[in-house]
C-alpha cells in the first residue's frame, strides 16, 4: 500500500516535522532571548518540509485522477494544520494588531480612527498641555480614547497583547472585510490567537474547496490541489504566523471558480470581497471587465450590458463595506498611506531599481533625499513609477491581446505584483500558490521554499552579523530567477512549436 501511494510516506514524515516545528516554536517567546532563538533549526525543518512537499507535488503531477489520493492529501493537510495550530508565532506579531482592531470595532469605535500609540499617549498630552489637547481633540475623541485606554486593562492578556502591537504609531491598514472578521473573532473569544486561526481555517478550507471545484471544471486532476493544501508556506504563514492574507486569498479562489464557470457577475462580487480582505486583487478588475465584454450569449451575441453590471456590483460591494468607516475622511486611509510610502522589505527587482536610480541621480548631482508622494525619496518614487508602468503596460497588453485565457492573465498579474513589489514578505507569495494548482511552474514552487530565507535576516541581526544581510536577497531570489527564465523560455519555445 505504501509503495502504491507515496503520499502516505511523505505525509507521515511531514507530520513529524510539523510537530517538531510546534515544539520548536515554544522557544520563540515575544521580547525574550533573541540571540538564543533557534531560527536556523526552524529553517532546517522548513527546508525538510519543502522537500517532502516538492516530492508530493511531483507525484501528483505525474499521476492521474485518484479519489484515494485526494482524500489522503486532504487528511494529511488537516493533520498538518492541527499540529501547528497551538504553536507560538515564529518571528511574527501582526496578529496582535488584528486582535486589537477587532476589539476596537466590536465596541463601536472606528478601528481606522486612532493609532494604538495615541491610546497610550493621550493622557500624557492632556496633563502636559491641556490647551493643545483641547484644540486637537473633541469631547467625543476624549471619551473614545478613555474607553480604549481602559480596554487595555481588562485583563493581563489584553494588556500584554496591546503592548505587542508592531508600529503602534501607525493606524491600521487592513481593509473593511478583514475588520469584520477580526470583530467576529473578538465576539466569539476576545484576545485569542487560536480563535483567529480557527477563523482563518474556515477561509483556508473554502479556498481548498473552490480550488478542487475549479480543477474539476478545467478538466484537471483534483489531486493538483496538493500544491495549495500541502504548501509549507501557506501552512506556516497562516497557522503559525497568523497572517490575514488567507481571507482575501480564499475569496479570490471563489471568484476564479465563478469566472471559469462564466458567471462573471458572481466572480466580480467575490473579487470585490477579496480586495476588501486585502487590496491586492483590485488590480485584476479590468481583466474581469474584458472577460465580461467577450462573453457571448448562447445565440452567439455579445452581452454589452454585462461589463456595466459587473462594474456596478463591484463598486457597490466596495462602497457598502467602506461606508461605515469613511466618516473620518481620509483618516481611514492614513495607515495605508504610511505603508505605501515607507515600507520596503525583502524586495528583489524593486531593490535593484532603487539602487540604479540612486546611482544615476548621484552621478547627475541631483538631490534625491526629499520625500515625495507615496515615496520616502526620489529613487523610491521613480522605482514605484516604473513598477506602475510595467504593471499598467502588461495589463493593457492583456486587455487588447487576442484570446480569452483570463485565468492565465490573472496568474501573470498576481505573480508580477509580488515580484515587483517593494515589500516581498513571504506571506505575500501565498497569493500565487493557488494558481500553481492550475499551472505547473516549478520555479514558483521553488520560490515558496526559498522565500523563507527572509528569516535569516533576523538571525544575522541577533548575532550582530548584519554585514552579511545584503547578500541574502541574492541567495533567496537568484536560483528562482534563473530557473524562472529557463522555464519561461522552454514554455515559450514549446508553445511556438505546438502552433500549426
Amino acid at each position: 500500500m505504501l509503495r502504491r501511494n507515496p503520499l502516505i510516506v511523505f505525509g507521515s514524515i511531514s507530520l513529524a516535522f510539523y510537530l517538531a516545528m510546534w515544539n520548536l516554536s515554544l522557544s520563540f517567546n515575544w521580547g525574550e532571548g533573541y540571540a538564543q532563538r533557534p531560527i536556523i533549526a526552524y529553517l532546517v525543518i522548513y527546508a525538510a518540509l519543502f522537500v517532502l512537499y516538492a516530492l508530493g507535488a511531483v507525484y501528483v503531477w505525474r499521476t492521474g485522477e485518484n479519489k484515494k489520493t485526494l482524500w489522503t492529501l486532504i487528511v494529511f493537510g488537516l493533520l498538518f494544520r492541527a499540529a501547528i495550530m497551538p504553536s507560538q508565532q515564529i518571528q511574527e506579531d501582526d496578529v496582535y494588531r488584528y486582535l486589537w482592531d477587532g476589539k476596537v470595532f466590536a465596541h463601536g469605535i472606528n478601528p481606522y480612527k486612532y493609532a494604538p500609540e495615541q491610546v497610550e499617549q493621550f493622557k500624557e498630552l492632556l496633563a502636559r498641555d491641556p490647551v493643545l489637547f483641547q484644540s486637537t481633540c473633541s469631547d467625543e475623541n476624549l471619551e473614545e480614547l478613555l474607553f480604549l485606554y481602559d480596554l487595555k486593562w481588562e485583563n493581563d492578556t489584553a494588556r500584554v497583547f496591546k503592548e505587542r502591537i508592531n508600529h503602534p504609531d501607525v493606524p491600521t491598514i487592513y481593509p473593511p472585510l478583514a475588520q469584520y472578521v477580526f470583530r467576529a473573532v473578538h465576539n466569539i473569544r476576545p484576545d485569542s490567537i487560536i480563535a483567529m486561526r480557527l477563523a482563518f481555517l474556515l477561509f483556508d478550507l473554502t479556498a481548498l474547496l473552490f480550488i478542487i471545484l475549479t480543477l474539476k471544471e478545467l478538466g484537471l486532476s483534483r489531486n493538483y490541489s496538493l500544491i495549495y493544501f500541502w504548501s509549507p508556506l501557506v501552512i506556516k504563514e497562516t497557522f503559525n504566523s497568523t497572517h490575514l492574507d488567507i481571507i482575501g486569498l480564499s475569496l479570490l479562489c471563489v471568484s476564479i471558480y465563478w469566472l471559469v464557470k462564466k458567471r462573471v457577475s458572481a466572480a466580480s462580487v467575490f473579487l470585490a470581497l477579496s480586495a476588501l480582505g486585502k487590496l491586492y486583487p483590485i488590480i485584476l478588475f479590468p481583466l474581469y471587465l474584458r472577460h465580461a465584454a467577450l462573453a457571448e450569449t448562447p445565440g452567439g451575441k455579445r452581452q454589452w450590458g454585462q461589463p456595466l453590471l459587473c462594474a456596478a456590483l463591484f463598486a457597490a460591494v466596495i462602497g457598502t463595506f467602506y461606508l461605515p468607516f469613511i466618516q473620518i475622511g481620509k483618516g481611514a486611509f492614513e495607515g495605508l498611506r504610511v505603508f505605501s510610502t515607507y515600507w520596503q522589505s525583502n524586495d528583489s527587482i524593486f531593490a535593484l531599481m532603487t539602487f540604479f536610480y540612486g546611482e544615476a541621480l548621484e552621478a547627475l548631482a541631483i538631490n534625491s533625499q526629499n520625500e515625495y508622494l507615496f515615496a520616502y525619496d526620489l529613487p523610491s518614487m521613480l522605482s514605484k513609477l516604473t513598477v506602475l508602468a510595467i504593471l499598467g503596460g502588461t495589463l493593457l497588453y492583456l486587455l487588447y491581446k487576442p484570446g480569452k485565457s483570463c485565468l492565465r492573465d490573472i496568474f501573470l498579474i498576481m505573480t508580477l505584483v509580488f515580484l515587483l513589489s517593494p515589500v516581498q514578505n513571504p506571506w505575500y507569495l501565498c497569493w500565487v500558490v493557488p494558481f500553481l494548482c492550475f499551472y505547473q511552474w516549478r520555479s514558483l514552487v521553488l520560490l515558496t521554499g526559498l522565500v523563507n530565507i527572509y528569516y535569516v535576516e533576523f538571525y544575522l541581526d541577533y548575532q550582530d552579523l548584519s554585514q552579511y544581510m545584503p547578500w541574502l536577497p541574492w541567495v533567496e531570489y537568484a536560483p528562482f530567477y534563473i530557473l524562472f527564465a529557463w522555464e519561461a523560455r522552454r514554455k515559450y519555445v514549446a508553445g511556438r512549436t505546438a502552433k500549426p
